[in-house]
C-alpha cells in the first residue's frame, strides 16, 4: 500500500493521482509513450549545454577575448528558453500520459484541479480526436486516512476508457 498523503492538500492529491496514471494504464494495456518527455528534456539539455559553455568561456577567457560568442550563447540560451515554453505551453498542453495500445491506438490524458476543489479533472482523447472530460471526486479513490485505494482508481479508469471507446463508435 501506498503512504497517506494529506487529502485536503490539492498538491499533494494531484501528485499522487498524477503517479498512479502510469500503474494504472500498463493493467489496461497501454505503453507510455515518453515522446513528449524527451522533446522537453532535449530541449533542457541543450539550455544547460548553452550556459555550461558560457561559464567556460567567462571563466578561461578575458571578457574582451570573448564577447562576441557570449552574444551569441546568450542570444541561443534566448532562443532555446522560449521554445522551451512554447513546447511546454503549446506543444505539451498539459498531456500528464500518452499511452499505446498494440493496435496502435493512442491515449493522451490531461488531468488537473479546478482551484480548492477536490474534484481530479481527467481529459482523455483517443488518436482519432474524440474526447471525454470527467471529474472524479477524490474521496471515492481516497480512504479517511489519506491512503489511495488503487483498485477503484483502476475501476474508475477503466469504466471511463470504455466509455471513451463506446463514444467514438457512435
Amino acid at each position: 500500500m501506498s503512504k497517506p498523503i494529506n487529502s485536503y492538500s490539492i498538491p499533494e492529491l494531484r501528485q499522487t493521482l498524477d503517479e498512479s496514471l502510469p500503474v494504472v494504464f500498463a493493467k489496461l494495456n497501454y505503453k507510455q509513450s515518453f515522446g513528449l518527455i524527451d522533446g522537453k528534456l532535449s530541449i533542457g539539455y541543450l539550455i544547460a549545454v548553452v550556459a555550461a559553455a558560457s561559464f567556460f568561456l567567462d571563466k578561461k577567457f578575458a571578457y574582451k577575448e570573448v564577447v562576441g560568442y557570449q552574444t551569441l550563447l546568450v542570444g541561443a540560451y534566448t532562443i532555446l528558453s522560449i521554445a522551451f515554453w512554447y513546447y511546454t505551453k503549446y506543444v505539451e498542453k498539459g498531456i500528464k500520459y500518452i499511452g499505446i495500445k498494440k493496435d496502435g491506438n493512442r491515449l493522451y490524458v490531461k488531468t488537473d484541479f479546478e482551484d480548492g476543489r477536490p474534484e481530479y479533472q481527467v481529459e482523455l482523447k483517443n488518436g482519432k480526436g474524440v474526447e471525454l472530460k470527467i471529474a472524479l471526486p477524490v474521496n471515492e479513490v481516497f480512504n479517511e486516512a489519506g491512503y489511495l485505494q488503487n483498485n477503484l482508481f483502476y475501476q474508475w479508469v477503466e469504466k471511463q476508457v470504455k466509455n471513451l471507446e463506446t463514444k467514438k463508435t457512435q
